[in-house]
């Protein structure tokens, strides 16, 4: 069939889904009418039709920011048992997610994780620059500076060092009295 003949049999067929009163009504006719008259199925003409959709990942943080994603596009959870499969190939080695969606959904939740996955490289190097800054782990002799930083991203890192813990390698000086109850 010409593509074009294809193309208004959709166009009807989403004026059918989300007109409005006769109008709707109308184009439901139509599309019942010209269905049977080209012999097409629903199948054929509906671009919501679900396929296996597969979703590659590394490690237990991609599969995590992957499973989260699909989540998000998925959110009821009995339905989500018929949707997804994992495929292990072994460790240290590419796993596939397989996930039953359109192929609409399949490319935002593809878009998507790519994104998501290298902000989060990004932010990690961020955090682990601010980490080795707030803990001053520089070498003594050659202090080493952080690379150059806007003054955007350095007041991010100010607020992000703030965020992080005190804690330190150095000896707590300890209450005498701790010391004498513990029969020391």
């Amino acid at each position: 069939m010409e593509s074009k003949k294809i193309e208004l049999i959709k166009k009807v067929k989403a004026l059918a889904d989300r007109g409005v009163g006769g109008e709707k009504e109308d184009a439901a006719k139509l599309l019942e009418k010209l269905m049977k008259k080209y012999g097409i199925e629903e199948a054929d003409i509906s671009e919501d039709i679900e396929e296996i959709q597969s979703f590659s990942y590394h490690g237990e943080f991609e599969h995590r920011l992957l499973l989260q994603i699909f989540y998000k596009h998925f959110p009821d959870i009995t339905e989500n048992r018929r949707r997804v499969r994992t495929l292990l190939y072994g460790k240290g080695s590419r796993s596939t997610f397989l996930i039953s969606c359109t192929k609409a959904q399949g490319i935002e939740i593809a878009i998507e994780f790519d994104f998501y996955r290298e902000l989060w490289k990004e932010e990690v190097n961020f955090f682990y620059q601010a980490f080795i800054a707030k803990h001053d782990i520089y070498p003594q002799k050659a202090y080493e500076h952080p690379s150059e930083l806007s003054l955007k991203d350095s007041y991010r890192m100010q607020m992000m060092m703030k965020g992080l813990s005190d804690k330190t390698l150095r000896p707590r000086i300890c209450n005498i009295n701790s010391y004498s109850s513990n029969g020391i």
